[in-house]
This record gives structure tokens, C-alpha cells and sequence, in this order.
């Protein structure tokens, strides 16, 4: 069967079985019939705003292509589609599909790569980050096939945006760092690479780096001014955020209220940045003792959400703060609302995000919360009795009650199995080089290290473990690999293998069962602040630590010493 025959019969099934085709009844105009597909793309590419046109031109190179049989032009067609359905989802996201499945065999340096990486983009701004990073993954993998660099750190920074937003953001932060090296290395200018410095500046910001941050941002400012204008507000509000850890105050203040009215709001990135500007003009005022200022910068957040049908991860801290206010001037009925708010906000975070964060949880005492809100309601029962509307509102209340009583509950035998699992399941500290070469088949011939070399360095990642070597803050390959009397190449593919895990995880857990036997066996160290735990066994943040004490045990440090001290262990 010829080649193009198989295309024939591909395009005819995608169109049968419910996959994108041109709107029936679509004639070429008489102006386009002569047109070339590479004029056509021309065209597509310089009428791009013109919606009209670009319809034309679009449905256009997709009849040529499909009457010329070429599976390329195909993609593009369906690609052209997607971009006229940007607004329509699933419209949108079925072209994408069909470009897929025709490019998905071409080997080609854009296709299917492109289509993947847009369809990610579609999945990520409606809130679908599971098949969003799917898509960025599959883009990934076909465009280091075909050895598409630029397409490949793109893809890479989209998913640096995904890992910040599930938490990781030391990973975030390292994969940014990666491409504005090799952005800089083949001297890459524009809003590209602006969008790198600032995704760096942002990540070492939230690991509160700030002179690190400051140093990117004050980058991104210069090139901004002479690059794009449009991305500069957003490096001078990111900078205004990172003065307010530096206790710069009055700076920060000016800095953000300066940029905020500036920042563009193309995409779910700058939402977030200006919310976190509201957020932080709100403390800041607070700072300065100005409560009025302060509500009503937190009364914006509230209103963009209703605006822009738009959640994020700072609006929780913005509802507890006018819950705080509320709270500090009795007034009982807006208290209730905005615990509700928060609650709702709560809840779209965890549908979209799923394990994104337990912030609520650490930064927001539940139960306090729900003796706070019991006595809310008695209160306004009580002022309400003899009215019918009472009634109703006492039967909602219960009911949201009951429903956040039955998850508290859920969440607590969660907690409490894993903590009981931790307890009584001890976990060895540290693999033996036999369990290493049971759990691995692959020889050391076969990831290029000799048999030598790898014992020696199994014997020294041994002797490191029982000497405690990774309590060192700030450890890296090539300061281990110095110890070892090896390179950090060997020693990052051993550990690979034979430990089976990445150098950072390698650590992190040894960290974490170490701290884990010194928190049962020592009860002064549990006195210690999760801050001091996390620096004596040497996590630079209590972020880090807790984070990797929740991936490797399921529950949080805090939990797990207040069990401890609860006298939970039975003897």
C-alpha cells in the first residue's frame, strides 16, 4: 500500500469517527485558489489577528492539503484550526488531536511536538494539569527525537511552571536555571527568554533567596527595557514582593503599585501575579498600621476571583486576613462569609491540584476553625430564633458542618494509619550493596562504570550513611564525588541504579529516616521549631522539609511530633 493511500485512509477516519475537519460546506474562494500551501501559511502567519482572514486561510490550507495528500500540511491545517477555536476548548483541543495523529509518524523538528505542547497549554489554563503535563511530556520526548533544542528547554519551562504549582519548586527552580543557561550560551533575546529570568527570579523568590532573585529581576528589568516593555511591570512587581522580605517596606509598597496596573493578563501566570500584588499591598499596609488600605486591597482579591472565575493558591491567606479583620471587630456575618469562601476556594484548589499543597492544613488550624465557625452560628441562631429564615440557615450550616466534619474525620485515619504504619514498619536506613545489585539488574558494564569503581563507590556511599554525611546543608554530587575519590558522573549513575533514586532524593530520605529515629528516641529534640529540625539535618527550608517528609511518609513532621508527644507509641 503506497504511502500516500495510507494517509488517505487516515484522514477519512479521523473525519468519520468524530475528529476534526473543516466546516461542512467550505468552498476555497476564488482569490485563494491559485494560492501555494507555503503562501498560504504566509498569510496565516501575517493575518493572524484578523479572525476573518485567518478562518479563510486556515480551512483553506486544510482542503489543499488534504487534496494534495500531504501529511505534514494536514498537521499544520489542523493546527491553524485549533488557533481559530483558542476559545473553545474541546474545539480547540480535538483539532490538536487530529494534528497529532497525522504528524505523530513524520519524524519532523516541529510536528507533533507543536500540537503537543499547545494541547498542554489548553489542559493547564483550564485547569487540567494531570493531562497538561502529559501533553508537555509527549512534546518533550518527540522534539529530543528530532533534537529540537529551543522546542525542547520551551517544553521544559512549561513544565518548570507545572512543578511550581504541585510545590516542587527546588526542582522549578533548576530547570529554569538550565534553560537561561542555555538561552544565554546561543544568545537568545525577546520575550523568550525574558519569561525564563522571570520564571527564575520567581522560583528563587518563593525559596526566599532574595538576594538571588533581586539579581535575576534587576537582569530582567535591563533587558526588558530594551526587549519587550510589556514584561517589565511584571519584573518590577516581582522585585517590589521579593523588598518585602528584605524588609524594605515603603519600597516594596511603591514598587508593586507602580507595576500592578501594568501587568499583562494573557494568561493564568499573570493572574497570579497580580493577586499576589493585592495580597501583598494588603500586608503591607497592614504593616503600616493602615487597616482600611489594608481590607480593601483583600476586597479586590475577592472581587478578581468573582471577575475572572479565577483561583489561586494566595487567595486562601487573603480570606484568612479578613477573617482576622472581621473577627477583630465582631463583626460575625462577614466572618462567616469569608471562612465560607475560604472553604470554596479551598475546595477548587484541591479538585484542580489535587496534591498541590496542604497549605489549609498547616496554615489554617481546622478544627479551630470549625469551633470558631459552631460559635458563629450559635451566636446568629441566637439572634435569629423566631425567624424562619434561621431555621434555613442553621439546616446549610449543619449540613457544610457535617461535610467538613466527615473530611476532617477522613483526613485524621488517614493520618493516623500512616502514622501507626511509620511507627511499627520501621524502614532500613540505607540500602546494603547485595539488596542494591538484587534490586538491579543492570550490571555495571552496562551503565559505562567498571565493576570496581562501583563497589569502591557503594563501599563509600556506605560509610557516608553511618558517618551521617548528608546533614550537611547544601551537599552536590561534585562535593560527594570529591569525598569518594570519584567523578560525580559515576557517582550520580550508581546512585541511579543502585539506590535507585535521583542524588537529591538519595539524601532527602537518608535526612528523613534519620530524623525520623531521632525524633522517637530523643524528646528534646522534638522541643526544637520544624524551622531548626529542618536546618540541623540540613534542609535550607522548612518548605523542603516537610515537603519531603510528607512524599516519603505520607503525613507532616508537625503531626508526627505531635503525635510523639500525645505518648501515641505504646511501649
Amino acid at each position: 500500500m503506497s504511502k500516500k493511500i495510507r494517509l488517505s485512509i487516515i484522514v477519512f477516519l479521523i473525519s468519520v469517527y468524530g475528529f476534526a475537519q473543516e466546516p461542512p460546506g467550505f468552498q476555497i474562494p476564488d482569490s485563494l485558489h491559485h494560492k501555494t500551501l507555503d503562501e498560504l501559511e504566509h498569510l496565516l502567519n501575517t493575518h493572524y489577528q484578523d479572525s476573518i482572514k485567518f478562518v479563510a486561510y486556515g480551512n483553506t490550507l486544510l482542503l489543499k492539503a488534504k487534496q494534495e495528500v500531504d501529511s505534514l500540511w494536514i498537521a499544520k491545517g489542523y493546527g491553524a484550526l485549533s488557533f481559530i477555536y483558542k476559545n473553545n476548548f474541546p474545539k480547540s483541543i480535538i483539532y490538536l488531536d487530529s494534528s497529532i495523529a497525522i504528524s505523530k509518524g513524520l519524524n519532523h523538528k516541529n510536528y507533533p511536538a507543536i500540537a503537543y505542547s499547545v494541547r498542554g497549554g489548553i489542559y493547564k489554563q483550564i485547569g487540567d494539569y494531570n493531562k497538561a503535563l502529559d501533553s508537555y511530556l509527549a512534546a518533550l520526548k518527540y522534539s529530543d527525537r528530532v533534537n529540537n533544542k529551543n522546542f525542547y528547554y520551551i517544553t521544559k519551562h512549561n513544565i518548570g511552571l507545572l512543578k511550581e504549582k504541585t510545590g516542587d519548586i527546588e526542582e522549578a527552580a533548576k530547570m529554569f536555571k538550565e534553560e537561561f543557561i542555555y538561552e544565554e550560551k546561543n544568545d537568545m533575546q525577546g520575550e523568550g527568554h525574558l519569561k525564563t529570568v522571570l520564571a527564575l527570579a520567581n522560583t528563587y523568590r518563593k525559596l526566599q533567596l532574595q538576594d538571588s532573585a533581586s539579581f535575576y529581576n534587576k537582569k530582567g528589568v535591563e533587558k526588558s527595557l530594551k526587549d519587550s516593555l510589556k514584561i517589565y511591570y511584571s519584573f518590577v512587581l516581582n522585585e517590589g514582593i521579593n523588598l518585602f522580605y528584605k524588609q524594605q517596606y515603603q519600597a516594596s509598597l511603591d514598587s508593586i503599585i507602580k507595576a500592578i496596573p501594568f501587568v499583562p493578563e494573557d494568561n493564568s501566570l499573570d493572574k497570579e501575579y497580580i493577586i499576589e500584588g493585592f495580597l501583598y499591598i494588603a500586608k503591607l499596609y497592614k504593616h503600616f498600621e493602615n487597616d482600611q488600605e489594608s481590607l480593601k486591597y483583600l476586597v479586590k482579591i475577592d472581587e478578581y476571583r468573582k471577575r475572572n472565575k479565577f483561583t489561586s493558591l494566595e487567595m486562601l491567606e487573603s480570606y484568612e486576613m479578613l477573617i482576622n479583620y472581621y473577627k477583630k471587630i465582631d463583626d460575625k456575618n462577614k466572618q462567616l462569609y469569608y471562612i465560607n469562601k475560604l472553604f470554596k476556594v479551598d475546595s477548587i484548589l484541591d479538585s484542580n491540584y489535587k496534591n498541590l499543597s496542604k497549605k489549609i492544613v498547616l496554615e489554617y488550624d481546622t478544627p479551630r476553625l470549625l469551633e470558631e465557625k459552631q460559635a458563629l452560628i450559635d451566636n446568629l441562631e441566637a439572634k435569629e430564633k423566631k425567624t424562619s429564615i434561621k431555621f434555613i440557615v442553621a439546616v446549610i450550616i449543619a449540613g457544610i458542618l457535617i461535610i467538613i466534619a466527615v473530611w476532617i474525620y477522613t483526613k485524621n485515619i488517614r493520618y493516623r494509619k500512616r502514622f501507626q504504619e511509620l511507627m511499627y514498619n520501621e524502614e532500613k536506613v540505607g540500602v546494603t550493596q547485595e539488596e542494591a545489585n538484587q534490586k538491579s539488574a543492570t550490571t555495571p558494564e552496562a551503565i559505562g562504570v567498571s565493576e570496581a569503581i562501583v563497589a569502591d563507590i557503594l563501599k563509600g556511599l556506605s560509610r557516608f550513611e553511618e558517618e551521617q554525611g548528608f546533614l550537611q546543608a547544601n551537599i552536590t554530587t561534585n562535593e560527594l564525588a570529591k569525598k569518594l575519590k570519584t567523578n560525580s558522573k559515576y557517582l550520580s549513575k550508581t546512585i541511579n541504579t543502585y539506590k535507585q533514586k535521583s542524588f537529591s532524593v538519595y539524601i532527602n530520605e537518608l535526612r528523613i529516616d534519620y530524623v525520623i529515629q531521632k525524633l522517637k528516641e530523643d524528646s528534646k529534640f522534638r522541643l526544637y521549631t520544624i524551622k531548626a529540625i529542618a536546618r540541623d539535618i540540613g534542609f535550607n527550608t522548612t518548605e523542603a522539609f516537610s515537603k519531603s517528609f510528607y512524599k516519603k511518609t505520607g503525613i507532616y513532621p508537625s503531626y508526627f511530633i505531635k503525635q510523639l508527644e500525645r505518648g501515641t507509641i505504646v511501649s
